[in-house]
């Protein structure tokens, strides 16, 4: 007799359990299906339970009308378990009422009365492993298929996010196709040096907002952010005698990305420094806002008109006498394209003219 495909693929007999309480029909079917399957046989019903929950099964055959409990009863007990165990009932006095709550209750593929005749034994069990073997392969498939759908959810997800910050990064190239040309115009009859300079600070700003930026984050001291910034900007502090009030607690640390993190607030306190008046302050506070961080940079310097508001962090527009004397405007642009990619937020608020400025940064 040819074994079931799942015993014959792993070279392993088909685990059967037979329960009856008669001993001469238990001593024959194990006789009849040792030799294709390893049979284990039990007279008493209610030991069949713990075996099937310590074991691995795959058919169950069982008796209706026992003493200690009905067949039916047993395989239904069984089937809230193991609902991939295939089960068979055999019955020599049983009525119509047995076969519908085995059928009902027992979730049973098949009912055979006795005596069964052998070769019909065989062809059913056979049957019936086939059936729990395609069960399980089905239910395998399914939950495959259910990854797939969800890895492909996923990945459609984060393609469409992709072709967004794209079609939004051409937009804005787009846009600032006319403000591009009236700003190289303004700068045409700059001196060379200013020109090569000019060139390089364009590829960089090119090279980042055409960019697929990933974020790498990691556990970062925003502290040690400030002070190594400050470090840097420290000849300059002094030389314009600007006063930095300097309210980043130490220990103050966020997971982000510490190189974007890093060039952003730089940007924004170099901003600050660089428009603020000789004598004046600057002030860096950092908080958290509605489950992100906020960290503002204020200026006691000139100001910012209202309408330039937006327009400080978009490339090609600001005036030239509105920059810094040796700048190109592209900073601000550039943090603002950072931040995006932090998923955050940057702008600024001021009063006027003459009256300061506050940039906030918010990742």
């Amino acid at each position: 007799m040819a074994l079931s495909k799942a015993a014959g693929s792993k070279n392993k007999k088909p685990v059967l359990v037979i329960v009856d309480d008669e001993r001469p029909i238990l001593t024959e079917l194990k006789i009849l299906l040792g030799r294709s399957y390893k049979v284990h046989i039990f007279e008493n019903p209610e030991d069949v339970e713990p075996f099937v929950d310590d074991n691995s099964v795959d058919m169950v055959i069982s008796d209706e009308l026992m003493p200690e409990m009905r067949g039916s009863e047993l395989l239904s007990c069984l089937h809230k378990n193991h609902p991939d165990v295939c089960k068979i009932v055999l019955s020599g006095q049983a009525e119509k009422n047995d076969i519908v709550r085995a059928i009902n209750e027992g979730h049973i593929f098949s009912f055979l009365f006795k005596p069964v005749n052998q070769r019909q034994l065989m062809n059913v069990i056979e049957k019936g492993l086939e059936n729990r073997e395609m069960k399980l392969t089905l239910q395998k498939q399914n939950i495959e298929l259910q990854n797939y759908n969800e890895n492909l959810e996923k990945m459609v997800q984060e393609r469409t996010a992709q072709l967004v910050k794209a079609h939004e990064r051409v937009n804005q190239l787009d846009g600032n196709k006319m403000s591009f040309l009236v700003y190289l115009a303004n700068e045409i009859n700059s001196p060379l040096d200013r020109i090569q300079k000019l060139a390089e600070t364009l590829l960089t700003y090119f090279g980042v907002s055409g960019g697929n930026l990933k974020p790498d984050k990691e556990k970062v001291s925003l502290y040690d952010v400030v002070l190594q910034l400050l470090k840097e900007k420290d000849k300059i502090i002094k030389k314009r005698n600007i006063t930095i009030d300097n309210d980043v607690p130490q220990g103050f640390t966020v997971q982000t990305d510490r190189e974007y993190v890093e060039r952003v607030i730089g940007i924004v306190i170099d901003n600050a420094i660089h428009f603020s008046n000789d004598g004046g302050a600057v002030g860096l506070q950092v908080e958290q806002k509605e489950g992100k961080v906020r960290f503002s940079v204020k200026d006691s310097g000139c100001g910012i008109e209202r309408d330039d508001l937006q327009d400080i962090f978009t490339p090609f527009v600001i005036e030239p006498e509105k920059r810094r004397p040796r700048g190109f405007g592209l900073n601000l642009p550039l943090a603002r394209i950072m931040t995006k990619a932090l998923d955050g937020d940057i702008w600024a608020e001021s009063a006027g003219k003459g009256t300061g400025a506050v940039i906030y940064f918010e990742f």
